[in-house]
């Protein structure tokens, strides 16, 4: 940038500097105008170097760097900040890895150092089941198929009777089985000395005898 210069009170206009001899000695004190300039911290600067801009004096503090200074971590390169001169390069870890023939299970997991691959496949399942257990329909394995074969039983109501009604085992229930009651099981309703289900009776019933001799009814 340049100024005006007044010296002797004549005006110099667009002056980009000004040289004033050295007492004593040879050369000239050069002083430029650096008002225009947008330095402003040795952070713009590579280290080693200074520079004046607008009266202040600032001391470069731009590291120079190199690929030496790159850090690799498995595939993740680290650049510290800093100039770089030329370009730099930082080799990575790699890796390789050969698919199994067979997959165990339903996965399979492939390291690469790095990364991890995983693979899935889909798995047909035939059930295998045992004789008697098919409820419906049919289902087997790849070599036998078992057709239905367990006796279902639905909804019923069971009236106590004089014998036991029984279910047979391995029948599957379909509905609710009710065994019925009655309000009139009560001792009350039972001969004395008998029991129905466990509930012993308390009707006592008198019992008539007669004397063959003097004709005399007796009730005990």
């Amino acid at each position: 940038m340049a100024q005006n210069v007044v010296i002797r009170d004549i005006v110099y206009q667009n002056v980009p500097a000004v040289e004033i001899p050295l007492s004593g000695s040879e050369g000239n004190a050069v002083f430029t105008d650096t008002s225009d300039a947008t330095l402003d911290s040795g952070g713009k600067m590579l280290s080693g170097n200074t520079a004046y801009a607008n009266g202040t004096k600032y001391t470069g503090s731009i590291t120079t760097k190199s690929g030496s200074d790159l850090t690799a971590s498995g595939a993740t390169v680290t650049v510290p900040a800093g100039y770089y001169a030329a370009q730099a390069t930082k080799s990575v870890d790699s890796g390789s890895a050969t698919a199994p023939a067979t997959i165990s299970g339903t996965s399979a997991s492939i390291s690469t150092g790095t990364n991890t691959l995983t693979l899935s496949k889909t798995v047909s399942v035939t059930p295998t089941v045992t004789a008697g257990y098919v409820a419906s329909g049919t289902a087997g394995n790849s070599a036998v198929s078992l057709t239905a074969s367990v006796t279902t039983k639905a909804a019923a109501t069971y009236t106590p009777t004089t014998s036991n009604q029984e279910i047979a085992e391995g029948t599957y229930l379909t509905g609710k089985q009710t065994i019925a009651g009655d309000e009139n099981l009560v001792g009350s309703n039972i001969v004395y000395g008998k029991s129905i289900f466990s509930v012993a009776g308390s009707v006592k019933v008198p019992v008539v005898s007669q004397d063959g001799t003097t004709k005399v009814l007796s009730i005990s």
